[in-house]
């Protein structure tokens, strides 16, 4: 039963992924899960979010960006840049218009 659950909760979470990529979007904030019961052998399982394009602000963070497959790289960052960059591009997230969801 556990196996199963994760399984459906991880199929969610790549349908919600899929919507977010389909709708222009390179990352998902507000990410959440529902869960409703249906008699006692079926589960229903909800993914949530929304879908927005994550622009990075600084060098830094382009860099790290672009270690991810997500853009052109340019000079690699100083040295202890690597923990601004995730804060960075937290800051740097501009919302979508669409808020994407996936029933599993």
């Amino acid at each position: 039963m556990t196996k199963n659950l994760a399984e459906s909760r991880n199929e969610a979470m790549v349908r919600l992924m899929t919507e977010a990529r389909n709708k222009g979007g390179n990352a998902i904030i507000g990410m959440r899960f529902d869960t409703t019961e249906l008699g006692d052998v079926w589960t229903e399982i909800c993914a949530y979010g929304t879908a927005v394009q994550a622009v990075p602000v600084t060098d830094a963070a382009r860099y790290t960006a672009s270690q991810l497959g997500y853009g052109g790289a340019r000079a690699a960052p100083a040295a202890g840049a690597a923990a601004g960059a995730a804060a960075a591009v937290r800051r740097g997230l501009r919302p979508a218009e669409n808020t994407v969801g996936s029933a599993g």
